[in-house]
């Protein structure tokens, strides 16, 4: 699939074989500056482009089927039958929730898709649906079936709801690799995760994958890998995970021996981000935890994160928030750590670095430049941990492959 702001009407796309024919690669037509009209080679500019998405005036053009051919993938020119099968799609149910006033890490809604419903094609959104829903039905099924094998109730109940528990987080894990944003890989030809990083980004050529293609994209592989992963386990010793306010830590016991990745100040929106798999996750497993999706979306007033957005737009107010939420927090674990061992904190953050727009920005003019200055984020972080009564003995780099 390809972005086209007439819908297709204007475009006809061609399949070529470059080796065979000996033509060159074809660019883009977008990039840092802004796009190039595929019909008469002008220059169209970011502003024009966004406008047009904001007014509803952007759509969608099928560029091209892959499919499975006798050495490997064979791409085929799409047809009006494909075209018109596509567009039958008719979902009964959306995320329509709009997306959070977060410029840094959702780039779309420059371009008027300002809802996670905006993220999906009808087809994706019927899939999608229809999985979340047979969830819920596979979970009854399952439970009778271990009723009929003589479980009881209350055996018959929790084995149900961790299978079903799978299922759903398998429908969440095939809606990152089912949107408008996600990714074509040539070298691999294959259609790869919306989530490069921490954000979801513009992009102007996706590819809709067949959910039962039996390859990346597919529920079944989706659901595969993870049962792989569980048969490869060898923990016989039974753990348990609790969601806690970091200032209400301890009172156990015994003293908790910690290890924490606090917050990286306003780097990082895990919250707004997580939203993407909550409205999935909450439509199929809702039932199941309704203490844990208990609101529409991911509660946000506690997140511990510098966002100048949640306080108006005041930066001063984010950083104290963010200061006096983080001090709290080490002074907590400060009191109830076990004195035998170490606290351990990771924290990820480029000290040198810190982000601000580029001058030409990315692809879609949206991408982060670097500039050399000091990291507010680590001077909090560790004026925090010295104000908490805190050593500092050793600090590790870690290297990311």
């Amino acid at each position: 699939m390809g972005r086209a702001g007439d819908g297709g009407k204007g475009v006809r796309f061609v399949v070529k074989d470059d080796q065979k024919n000996g033509t060159p690669s074809i660019e883009g037509t977008v990039n840092r500056k802004g796009g190039t009209c595929a019909v008469c080679n002008s220059a169209v500019p970011f502003t024009h482009i966004r406008s047009e998405g904001k007014a509803g005036r952007m759509g969608q053009q099928l560029m091209a089927i892959v499919a499975e051919g006798h050495r490997g993938r064979k791409y085929m020119e799409a047809t009006e039958e494909h075209i018109t099968v596509a567009k039958k799609a008719r979902p009964e149910w959306a995320p329509e929730h709009e997306f959070p006033h977060n410029p840094r890490d959702f780039k779309t809604p420059n371009y008027g898709m300002s809802t996670f419903a905006d993220l999906f094609t009808p087809r994706q959104l019927v899939a999608l649906g229809t999985f979340s829903d047979l969830v819920g039905e596979a979970q009854d099924l399952i439970r009778k079936d271990a009723l009929a094998s003589a479980l009881s109730e209350e055996r018959a109940t929790a084995h149900a709801d961790v299978v079903a528990t799978y299922l759903g987080l398998a429908v969440s894990k095939l809606a990152d690799a089912s949107t408008t944003v996600t990714r074509w890989k040539p070298s691999m030809d294959q259609a790869i995760a919306t989530f490069a990083r921490q954000a979801i980004p513009m992009v102007w050529d996706y590819a809709e994958s067949n959910i039962f293609n039996h390859a990346a994209g597919d529920y079944e592989t989706t659901l595969s890998t993870m049962v792989r992963v569980l048969r490869s386990m060898r923990v016989k010793t039974p753990g348990s995970v609790q969601q806690k306010d970091a200032t209400s830590l301890g009172n156990g016991s015994v003293p908790p021996i910690i290890s924490s990745d606090p917050p990286y100040y306003d780097n990082i929106g895990y919250a707004d981000l997580s939203d993407f798999f909550y409205v999935w996750l909450r439509r199929s497993l809702g039932g199941i935890y309704p203490e844990v999706f208990g609101t529409m979306l991911v509660p946000k007033s506690a997140e511990l994160v510098a966002t100048p957005y949640r306080f108006g737009g005041s930066k001063q107010k984010a950083q104290e928030f963010f200061e006096s939420g983080l001090g709290a927090a080490f002074a907590r674990m400060r009191e109830q750590s076990n004195p035998n061992y170490p606290v351990t904190i990771y924290y990820a953050f480029k000290q040198a670095e810190s982000e601000k727009p580029s001058a030409n920005g990315g692809v879609g003019g949206d991408d982060y430049g670097v500039l050399a200055v000091a990291s507010t984020g680590w001077e909090t972080m560790l004026a925090g941990l010295m104000d908490a009564g805190f050593q500092i003995t050793g600090t590790c780099p870690c290297a990311r492959n």
